[in-house]
């Protein structure tokens, strides 16, 4: 994620709760976003309860760049996509509306994994589906393609840019997650994709390779794709 603003809006995730939404607004969106329109963030954004929204430029990954993120990730509507550290839900429901492939998003904070799931059932996204935990509890192996928009960065951030106190932050777990994301990432199966945007923090194994690097956003949207086994 970019550098923290010189004023940020934090957000108690304890206590946010998905707004109540008619079915018109998230059917609009889910239409737009299903014949591959690239809407305003901040239609999207209208989903959502005003303290996501308040953080939505800095925390959320925005529309356009999801949009060409999941068609770099996606082969064919078989394709998983996990989203590690999906926060609000945003690129797994841009994506799965877009594309029509299976996103899953795995996201350590409960608040947002609520917003998430209530996002995806005001917009039928049926294939968007959010996972509560840490980003090792769900099964690595079967998924064919990841995203990451830097989601251990905020470990290292002052306490007071913190996105809210309701899970752990610091410098000794930000080393221990880009540890085992790197492991994970090294034994995914071969052909895995991934794109990062603002990076992912760590060092991407050797075994992968950098096939394109856009510049889009606030930064650069990176595809790696690893290689067969010799």
């Amino acid at each position: 994620m970019p550098p923290p603003p010189e004023h940020l809006a934090l957000l108690d995730s304890s206590t946010v709760r998905a707004p109540k939404l008619g079915v018109r607004p998230g059917r609009r969106v889910a239409e737009l976003l299903r014949r591959e329109v690239a809407l305003a963030d901040e239609d999207f954004d209208a989903l959502y309860p005003e303290a996501v929204r308040e953080v939505s430029s800095r925390y959320w990954t925005p529309v356009a760049v999801a949009m060409r993120a999941a068609q770099l990730l996606v082969t064919d509507r078989s394709t998983r996509v996990l989203d590690v550290g999906s926060g609000a839900g945003k690129f797994c429901l841009v994506g799965a509306l877009a594309t029509g492939a299976s996103f899953t998003g795995v996201e350590h904070r409960a608040g947002l994994v609520e917003v998430a799931q209530a996002a995806a059932a005001s917009l039928g996204a049926r294939r968007a589906r959010f996972v509560h935990g840490r980003f090792h509890t769900v099964p690595w192996e079967t998924f064919d393609a990841f995203y990451f928009f830097n989601p251990f960065a905020e470990n290292v951030f002052p306490a007071s840019e913190h996105l809210d106190a309701s899970v752990e932050l610091s410098s000794d777990r930000c080393l221990a997650d880009l540890t085992f994301a790197e492991e994970l990432l090294a034994r995914a199966k071969d052909g895995a994709r991934i794109a990062t945007y603002h990076g992912f923090g760590g060092q991407m194994p050797g075994s992968y390779e950098l096939l394109r690097t856009e510049p889009l956003g606030s930064d650069y949207l990176e595809l790696w794709v690893k290689r067969p086994r010799a």
